[in-house]
C-alpha cells in the first residue's frame, strides 16, 4: 500500500497482517479525497483507522493534524511503524482505543472538533448510534465520510445531513454536513 499523493506520495505503508482489516482501496481513498477537497491545514479523525491510510493520505495532503482510533492494539502497533517510517509523528496522534470507548471518554468532553472525520468501519458492524455520536465532533460545516457496502443505503443519521452518497463498485462512501441546528443542541 502507497499515499496516493501529496508530500508523502509513493511512500509505503504497511499493512496489518490479520484478515480482520480491510484497508480502503487505492480507487476509494483517491474518490474520498476527490470529493472531500483540499485539507490543508484541516483536523481530520480517521475512525476505524486499519491500517491507517486514510490519515496518512491527509496528513500527506496537507492536513495539520490527523487523530487516528484503531481498536485493535497489534494493528495500532503497525500504525505506529507506518507513522514512524513516514517522520509524521508530529501530527498524527494514534489512540489504541475502541472507538465506543473514546467516544464515552470524560476528557473528550473537552476534545476539539474535526474539520474531517471518515469511519470506514467493518461493514458488519456498521452502529448508527456511534456515528450519530461522531457527526456530533464535526466543526461547523465539516464534513464526515462514511465507508460502507454498496448493498446498503447510506446509514439514516440525526446529527449530520447527508450531502452526497456515492457507490464505486461494492463500496459506497455517504457524505454529511454538519447539521448547525443539532451542533447547537451538542
Amino acid at each position: 500500500m502507497r499515499v496516493l499523493a501529496g508530500e508523502l506520495k509513493g511512500r509505503l505503508i504497511r499493512r496489518p497482517k490479520t484478515a480482520a482489516v480491510r484497508p480502503m482501496s487505492d480507487k476509494l481513498r483517491a474518490a474520498l479525497f476527490d470529493v472531500a477537497g483540499p485539507v490543508g491545514g484541516l483536523t481530520v479523525l480517521d475512525a476505524y483507522a486499519g491500517s491507517g491510510a486514510v490519515g496518512f493520505e491527509g496528513l500527506s495532503r496537507g492536513a495539520g493534524l490527523v487523530v487516528a482510533i484503531e481498536g485493535n492494539a497489534a494493528v495500532a502497533k503497525t500504525i505506529q511503524k507506518s507513522a514512524a517510517d513516514l517522520a509524521v509523528d508530529s501530527r498524527y496522534t494514534l489512540i489504541s482505543r475502541r472507538i465506543e470507548s473514546w467516544l464515552q471518554s470524560s476528557r473528550l468532553a473537552d476534545a476539539s472538533k474535526f474539520d474531517l472525520i471518515v469511519a470506514d468501519p467493518p461493514y458488519d458492524q456498521i452502529n448508527v448510534v456511534v456515528l450519530d455520536r461522531l457527526g456530533r465532533r464535526l466543526t461547523a460545516g465539516g464534513l464526515m465520510v462514511v465507508s460502507h457496502s454498496s448493498r446498503t443505503p447510506a446509514p439514516a443519521l440525526q446529527s449530520v445531513q447527508l450531502v452526497r452518497p456515492r457507490k464505486y463498485g461494492d463500496s459506497s462512501l455517504s457524505f454529511y454536513r454538519a447539521d448547525p441546528e443539532q451542533l447547537e443542541k451538542s
